[in-house]
């Protein structure tokens, strides 16, 4: 399976789906809305109500309503070319869930150490549906080729940082997870079987993860299971780290353990908060 296949994100995914329909309790046009909003995930430029149609699976008419009102709400702005853009809106309805994670603040410090030692991106994530979210991020120098920042989103199956999350989650949790990939995204489940799964049991077990290029091929990721909220939020540190700065050896001997090392200190400044 190729991995490009494995970096797609859901959004849109939801618009439709059987289940919403029998749900009398679901809010089928609030969630349509949101759709609109994820449709916006890891982009950095515009989209036009057919774009915005194409990614949701909304018809024209519907997609213009919805972004007509998301506009009104701040959510939306137009460009001059009355295409759409996040408005700030997005960012102040997030600002309360990043300030309420103390650790972004208490890690930077050690981010820092850890990504001048690899010249990589060191960041920390939780869990968003079949994919994970960065909450921090921290880099040393641009000589990533693919720089992430906060919100940027992905998925969970062939990353170092998506192992390291499901390293947490409990055995009735990973059930569900599997289910969803089956049913959300096919082309992943034989992957998720084959190669997320026992790599999610070998993080058990040693305290870290790696993926050498299976997201990305020149990144090698290595990520580490922080914590359960008391909430049960899942959130796990990582590094993606140039190819070649370190070959694939000494991510398992080197970089693994230090990010072991790495996980254990915020837990500690977190504990001791």
């Amino acid at each position: 399976m190729a991995v490009k296949s494995l970096t797609h994100s859901s959004a849109g995914s939801r618009a439709g789906a059987p289940e919403d329909q029998t749900d009398p309790s679901f809010a089928t046009t609030l969630a349509h809305g949101l759709d609109v909003l994820a449709a916006f995930r890891n982009r950095s430029g515009s989209l036009s109500n057919a774009e915005l149609a194409l990614h949701t699976g909304l018809s024209r008419p519907t997609v213009s309503r919805l972004t007509y009102t998301l506009a009104q709400l701040g959510y939306l702005k137009r460009d001059a070319k009355g295409r759409f853009q996040l408005g700030l809106g997005i960012l102040a309805a997030a600002y309360p869930v990043l300030s309420a994670l103390k650790v972004r603040q208490l890690a930077r410090p050690l981010m820092r150490d850890f990504a001048a030692y690899t010249g990589g991106t060191v960041s920390i994530a939780m869990p968003f549906g079949l994919d994970f979210i960065y909450v921090e991020t921290l880099r040393t120098t641009d000589a990533v080729t693919h720089l992430p920042d906060v919100g940027f989103a992905s998925s969970l199956a062939p990353t170092a940082v998506g192992r390291a999350l499901l390293s947490l989650f409990t055995k009735e949790e990973l059930d569900a997870y599997v289910a969803a990939v089956k049913a959300e995204r096919p082309e992943e489940a034989d992957y998720v079987e084959r190669r997320t799964l026992p790599d999610v049991e070998l993080c058990k077990e040693r305290g870290f993860a790696i993926s050498l290029g299976e997201w990305r091929r020149e990144i090698f990721g290595v990520a580490a299971p922080l914590y359960r909220t008391p909430s049960g939020d899942c959130l796990s540190v990582n590094c993606g780290i140039p190819s070649f700065r370190f070959n694939a050896e000494q991510i398992e001997r080197e970089c693994g353990p230090r990010m072991l090392g790495l996980a254990r200190s915020i837990r500690s400044l977190v504990t001791n908060d």
